[in-house]
């Protein structure tokens, strides 16, 4: 007599709809754990960026006594107040490759030519480069931006140097010791540690900017005079990190449609009274290097006298906590 096989069950319809919603509700409970970690990751690379950036600014200063100009203008008597003289050379960012560990980009780059006069040269191919260390993790877009009005093109970056409390190409906010900060464009200056008189650990060097994808934004072109600079002031007031006002610079997308972070320009502004606040894609503020070379987390509403006075390097103010 041949036993019977009892039939073996199977899930029903309703069983498994039950699993595959539970396994749905896990995946849903488990991403923003997942996005944060990525973010954490993200800004632990950013924070380390600038750290290393600061380094390489020392390094230069150990060398040359000096911390690098902002930018350095090729014309005849005092640079303009204009970010668009086609006479503008080279930047801080060209002056500290070799100190990042991009001695070939520095030596392919011609420092004869003005900026905008190097095309079909070594020099173009260096200005178009991407180094992945000058750029935040965070922020997307950066690796297809470039700036490309009047040559053929600069690759942008998501880190500055701070001009100071005042504006980009305002000479009298240079010479003026409340708002004079690290660097300077139109004075063609950088500033050496006896500067800081407020003390090194309490002025910004170096903090994040946000860029546009837009080939007429000039907002991180490394190579260009005011690309990598920002400043505390502009046309359209005090400009806080992540200031919720329209950046002023040379080249401006003026896009309307591009509201992250407000990051549309006032069109062209050549003249005084230009300048890009700090802005990031981290929430709640932005990574900033101090002149002794800590990186600190700059809270996106910290009062705006703390802010500028942490932008000057001799009004005077010492701030402690903030």
């Amino acid at each position: 007599m041949h036993s019977k096989m009892q039939a073996k069950r199977g899930f029903t319809l309703i069983e498994l709809l039950v699993v595959i919603a539970i396994i749905a509700i896990l995946i849903a409970l488990l991403l923003p754990a997942v996005q944060q970690a990525r973010e954490a990751a993200r800004r632990s690379t950013c924070k380390n960026n600038l750290k290393q950036l600061g380094l390489a600014m020392h390094n230069y200063h150990d060398t040359h006594r000096t911390f690098p100009p902002g930018a350095v203008w090729y014309g005849i008597g005092s640079a303009p107040e204009n970010g668009r003289d086609a006479n503008w050379g080279t930047t801080w960012v060209v002056q500290i490759l070799p100190f990042m560990d991009q001695a070939n980009l520095y030596n392919n780059y011609n420092m004869s030519l003005n900026a905008r006069s190097a095309n079909a040269s070594s020099t173009d191919s260096v200005l178009r480069a991407k180094i992945p260390s000058l750029i935040c993790p965070s922020q997307p877009g950066v690796d297809r931006s470039n700036l490309t009005q009047d040559f053929n093109g600069f690759s942008k970056i998501t880190y500055a140097a701070s001009v100071g409390a005042g504006s980009t190409m305002t000479r009298s906010d240079y010479t003026n010791p409340n708002r004079r900060g690290f660097f300077s464009a139109v004075a063609q200056n950088g500033a050496k540690i006896r500067d800081v008189t407020d003390g090194s650990s309490n002025s910004i060097m170096l903090s994040e900017i946000v860029v546009g994808i837009s080939t007429g934004d000039d907002k991180g072109a490394w190579g260009w005079c005011t690309g990598a600079l920002f400043a505390g002031r502009n046309n359209n007031g005090i400009l806080t990190p992540n200031a919720k006002v329209y950046d002023a610079t040379p080249y401006s997308a003026n896009n309307t449609s591009d509201n992250n972070f407000n990051r549309r320009n006032n069109p062209d502004r050549t003249g005084t009274l230009s300048g890009q606040a700090a802005r990031s894609f981290h929430v709640g503020g932005v990574h900033a290097t101090m002149g002794d070379g800590a990186v600190r987390f700059l809270s996106e509403n910290i009062d705006q006298n703390t802010y500028l006075n942490l932008l000057s390097i001799s009004d005077g103010n010492v701030i402690g906590e903030f």
